[in-house]
This record gives C-alpha cells, structure tokens and sequence, in this order.
C-alpha cells in the first residue's frame, strides 16, 4: 500500500481508501467476523438453556425419550410463538429461534435414529385390516 491510497481524515489514525477495500475484497480477503462461526453443540447444555428438565431427561437418549423431548419442545415453542404474536413482553426472540434450533436438531436426529433401524429391522409393516363379513 502506497502512501497516495492512505487518506487521513479527522481522525488520527489513518483509513484504507474505498478503491484499496474493493481491490482486497476483490482479491478474496475476507474478513474473519462475517465467516459463521460452527461450534460443536453439546446437546445437554443446548436444551437445558431452553427448557427446565431433569438430569434424567436430559441424558435419555432412547427414541421415547427423544419423542417426549420433542413435544415438550413443540409446546414450549408454541407459548412462545403465542407470545410473540400477542405482543407480550416476556417474548423473548432469541430463546424462540434457540428453541427452533434446537428443536430441529432434536427432530432431524430423532429420523436418523428412525432410519438407521428401519434399515436394520426392514420396514415396518401395517397390522393387517381384518375384512368385514356381510
């Protein structure tokens, strides 16, 4: 960077021309702060930050377990949908979309789940409908 493409302004410190951002940019500089930052989710500490739920609730991996969790989170995110439409002020935005989240979460993993032991066991067939005789 030449001394020409830094302009100093009010300010002390000197600023980056609009031209020198657009050519970095162009360059495939990006910044570190707009890249989404992927942390591994630990799934005890992500529910227990949205519902209140005993230890044992929490550590049931089971696939009745993982249903019930499913419905309490289907109904805490309808209150809070309820909330938010009313206007009430206990809504709370990012505990809706963090219920959302983890709700997805919980409900892609409960397929999985579901999948991996259709594969297993073959698909489940329908009880049989008795016929009806005249």
């Amino acid at each position: 960077m030449t001394q020409s493409q830094i302009r100093t302004g009010p300010c002390t410190r000197p600023s980056i021309s609009r031209r020198e951002r657009r050519r970095t940019a162009r360059a495939g500089a990006t910044l570190r702060s707009l890249a989404p930052v992927r942390r591994p989710v630990d799934r005890r500490s992500a529910l227990a930050r949205v519902l209140a739920l005993w230890p044992n609730e929490l550590d049931d991996a089971s696939v009745q377990g993982r249903r019930n969790l499913i419905a309490k989170l289907r109904r805490a995110l309808r209150a809070e949908r309820r909330r938010g439409i009313a206007g009430h002020w206990t809504y709370d935005l990012a505990r809706h979309v963090e219920l959302l989240h983890v709700y997805r979460r919980e409900l892609m993993m409960l397929k999985a789940i579901e999948a991996g032991a259709e594969r297993r066991n073959g698909p489940r067939s329908l009880p049989a409908i008795p016929e009806r005789s005249g």
